[in-house]
């Protein structure tokens, strides 16, 4: 088989000895090519044969035509171009015997890199002086072309290919070698095949919503993992099924769907974790302080639907005889006012690690210990209950200015174990918590209603508070819907010396709680002395002197009973 084209004649002696060498040898199969001839006005395709003399004494011809992929590779061969075979299907048609079944075409079963099937210079075959033994040709197939390596000029290197080992080995592979190897595939019938198309399909209908499936469901880590490690599954099962059926099922699409999967993933939980984050930033910027904020955002765990039990400290606020002030102001007057209001108490209460939980009408609950614990959550919210009191004042003297009447706050504080979470409909959620703690920090806001304080707190809120605090004990209540008593103390402020008028009410306290009235109307007097219109003294005499008059049986156990909440 001759991968030349004698398209062009030479003297006529040259022409007659190789058209008789090819008459006497009876199996010579010589090549033809394609040519396309372009002109503006047309293209036409034309089949360019040897010569007549050639070609009426060769056994056949076959075209010498590779087809590379669209990067210069040969990886695929056809038998037949324009309806004309090629030269290994052309010499299929001769070495085959009885009925004879050409495939179309198929993948190209490298045998290796370049010279792999033996290749000898035909100067060693011309060579008289050194003659090729006999069985080296004979009985074997013999291609006759140009190789690479005797053509080193580019024009000699127009018939040479990549191949798949040319990533390796940096070689081309002649075409004459090339022809060869398919013809030796065809021979052996080890030609590869395309998988069909439909198998393609039904495993990317199959695989890639199921590793969809797969990887959502795991952390970004192990969902890229195991993304990788499924690619590599699609690579390496593509690679055996070509090893050992010569079936090449192209792994590409699928394993870059597989990735591209796990990348949609983590760009869709990326996005989703910035909305998040944005949704906590807002719905928490408001109510707590930043640095509250940034911790939510490194652990967003801690806003899970639903509840967690922790101890936290509840601060409940009310403006006293608001309702009768509204009735006095226009409703735009009246929110300006509430906003003048709310914008320092909420500032104070975030600076001190504090949560706003929500504004009801004039009234402000707040808590501490959630959502981050918080060790010192009770100081934390006395510290604000001062600071709002002070704030108070200030807006006081600036609304008395403008006219407007002074008002007073209310507060009361309460620790103990409170269950703090998300809660609300499916459509909109507030972090709130909920619990006994919070229904008694209520309670003990209207508590100071009845004692004329200002900020009342809890006996559990005054064992978590350290010396820093002055507090004074006012009474031991039971309210409403509650057996257990609360012993009740005022927040006087910070680290101070005791007031004298502090002390003298605690021994009064002493002297009511054992009975002896008459000493205790004494001391509540003297304290009134010396801090006038004292609401707890006030309260705690009138109580004295109608004891004095009617003592309680000797089962009193020196608490009040609230009747109201």
């Amino acid at each position: 088989m001759l991968d030349v084209v004698f398209a062009e004649p030479s003297p006529p002696e040259d022409d007659q000895a190789l058209e008789d060498a090819i008459r006497d040898n009876g199996r010579v199969i010589l090549a033809s090519t394609l040519d396309r001839v372009e002109d503006p006005a047309f293209s036409r395709l034309m089949l360019v044969e040897p010569l007549p003399r050639f070609r009426n004494a060769t056994l056949d011809t076959g075209l010498a035509m590779l087809t590379p992929d669209p990067d210069g590779t040969i990886r695929s061969f056809v038998t037949r171009l324009s309806g004309q075979p090629t030269l290994p299907s052309a010499a299929l048609a001769h070495l085959q015997t009885g009925p004879t079944s050409i495939p179309q075409g198929g993948l190209v079963n490298h045998l290796g890199p370049p010279r792999t099937i033996r290749t000898i210079s035909y100067t060693q075959v011309l060579d008289d002086a050194h003659p090729l033994p006999p069985h080296i040709l004979q009985g074997k197939i013999v291609l006759v072309g140009r190789s690479l390596a005797a053509q080193p000029d580019l024009a000699g290197q127009a018939d040479s290919f990549r191949t798949p080992f040319s990533h390796d080995t940096g070689l081309n592979t002649s075409g004459v070698e090339l022809h060869a190897t398919i013809l030796s595939s065809l021979l052996s019938g080890r030609t590869g095949t395309l998988a069909p198309r439909w198998s393609e399909v039904v495993a990317a209908f199959l695989l890639l919503p199921c590793a969809a499936l797969l990887l959502a469901r795991m952390r970004p880590l192990a969902g890229f993992l195991t993304s990788a490690a499924m690619a590599a599954g699609v690579v390496g099962f593509s690679y055996v099924l070509f090893a050992a059926f010569l079936v090449w099922f192209p792994a590409l699409f699928l394993s870059v769907g597989v990735l591209a999967a796990e990348g949609f993933l983590l760009l869709d939980g990326y996005m989703r974790t910035s909305r998040e984050r944005r949704r906590i930033r807002l719905a928490f910027s408001r109510y707590v302080s930043p640095a509250v904020v940034d911790m939510l955002l490194a652990r967003p765990e801690l806003l899970e639907p639903g509840g967690e039990e922790v101890e936290a400290t509840v601060l409940f606020s009310d403006l006293a005889g608001f309702t009768s002030f509204s009735e006095l102001m226009a409703p735009g007057e009246l929110m300006t006012v509430l906003s003048e209001y709310f914008t320092p108490m909420t500032a104070i209460i975030k600076e001190n690690s504090g949560t706003l939980d929500k504004f009801i009408g004039d009234a402000i609950m707040a808590f501490w210990g959630a959502p981050l614990r918080d060790n010192l959550h009770a100081p934390h919210a006395c510290r604000a209950a001062l600071g709002m009191e002070r704030a108070l004042k200030d807006l006081r003297d600036q609304w008395e200015a403008q006219g407007v009447p002074g008002l007073y706050a209310r507060i009361g504080i309460h620790s103990g174990k409170v269950v703090a979470g998300n809660v609300g409909s499916r459509e909109q959620v507030n972090y709130t918590c909920l619990g006994d703690t919070v229904n008694l920090a209520s309670r003990l806001e209207s508590v100071n209603k009845l004692y004329g304080t200002g900020i009342l707190v809890s006996g559990e809120t005054r064992t978590l508070l350290g010396s820093e605090f002055i507090l004074r004990p006012v009474d031991a209540i039971r309210v409403k819907g509650r057996a257990k008593p609360v012993e009740i103390f005022e927040l006087v402020g910070l680290s101070e010396p005791q007031p004298q008028w502090a002390v003298i009410y605690e021994k009064g306290l002493q002297a009511y709680r054992t009975q002896d009235f008459g000493r205790a109307q004494i001391l509540f007097a003297q304290v009134l002395e010396q801090k006038t219109k004292d609401g707890p003294s006030t309260v705690m005499l009138d109580r004295c002197r109608s004891f004095a008059l009617t003592p309680p049986g000797p089962e009193w156990d020196a608490v009040h009973v609230m009747e109201s909440k």
